[in-house]
């Protein structure tokens, strides 16, 4: 079994050798490793070659700087491997024997999507937090069954890089990344959700995602509210396709439903752009209902707010929750 691991680069010199050197540290041998180095003005393009001559599982993708998401999408329809993982470059994996657990169970529990945890390493303080639950690995039952499970224990997320994925189950259905977008993880997941025909889970901790104080994913601005938003939009529009009367109707809308208190929470963060901002929230309140599938308890929690003091207050509530956590 092939291993295509994707590694989109830009402007990640710093962090590179620690991500790359996490991947040939693994003692699983059968991997095929994509450096795609996303027009980067650093000192990465080089560093990719460098290890290109050291290993000859690693291959090198030169291309134009397009994002992330156009460099992910490079990434899969130019992989040779079984079944992919995605690692950011600025992260790494601290566990060696990860791609090994994860395909020993694949070969025994073989399915589309193989969720697993991950951690934040908090760059200022230096310390780790555990961002996902422990539970025993999660393997042969129908896929209701699995992802209800899930779903309850908050384990499916929007998120690329906690997957080993099936390459044909992603070339088959066109698994691609919207580009130009913020959030691109999110309608890609909803996405998968409904094309997989099985999903399983596996309990190793061994991706760590680096929480730069420089990174993108510290600002919220109106770009991210915006395309927040219109995944949201997109999930919905996704669910319409399945049937009301079927488990998977209430699984999937717990996972969007997730995706709307996000946005909403994350509504509460922008500095600038109110009178954007306002237009966009003003219209995100048709989309309230979605806080009736509400397994996860932020969700539930905000359910209720609404349910009694009204949408706006909702909306003032959150704001007045984010300024105490901040201080």
């Amino acid at each position: 079994m092939k291993i295509s691991v994707i590694i989109p680069v830009y402007n990640t010199e710093k962090y590179l050798k620690e991500c790359v050197d996490s991947v040939l540290a693994q003692t699983y041998w059968d991997l095929e490793i994509l450096l795609i180095n996303d027009g980067a003005t650093d000192s990465s393009p080089q560093i990719c070659e460098v290890y290109a001559k050291q290993d000859m599982r690693i291959k090198v993708i030169h291309k134009q700087n397009g994002g992330l998401s156009d460099t992910r999408n490079t990434g899969i329809k130019q992989c040779s491997g079984d079944y992919v993982l995605f690692l950011d470059s600025d992260d790494y994996w601290d566990d060696k024997e990860m791609v090994k657990k994860l395909v020993n169970q694949m070969e025994q529990y073989p399915v589309d999507i193989l969720n697993f945890r991950y951690k934040k390493y908090m760059e200022d303080t230096k310390q780790f937090v555990t961002c996902l639950k422990s539970v025993e690995d999660i393997k042969q039952q129908e896929k209701d069954q699995i992802l209800e499970r899930l779903i309850n224990e908050g384990l499916y997320i929007s998120s690329a890089c906690n997957k080993l994925i099936s390459a044909s189950f992603l070339k088959e259905n066109e698994l691609y990344f919207e580009k130009g977008i913020t959030s691109e993880d999110i309608d890609w997941c909803a996405r998968m959700l409904i094309k997989c025909k099985s999903i399983g889970y596996n309990n190793v901790e061994a991706y760590v995602y680096r929480q730069r104080s420089e990174s993108i994913t510290h600002t919220i601005s109106y770009k991210n509210i915006y395309d927040l938003s219109n995944n949201v939009k997109k999930c919905v529009r996704f669910g319409k396709k399945i049937p009301k009367e079927t488990k998977f109707y209430e699984l999937y809308h717990d996972f969007a439903a997730y995706q709307y208190g996000t946005l909403l929470l994350s509504n509460t963060l922008v500095e600038g752009d109110k009178a954007r901002i306002k237009a966009i929230m003003k219209e995100m309140k048709a989309y309230s209902w979605l806080l009736a599938y509400h397994v996860n308890p932020k969700i539930k929690l905000q359910y209720y707010v609404k349910k009694i003091f009204g949408y706006n207050n909702l909306i003032r509530f959150l704001k007045l929750y984010t300024k105490i956590k901040k201080y």
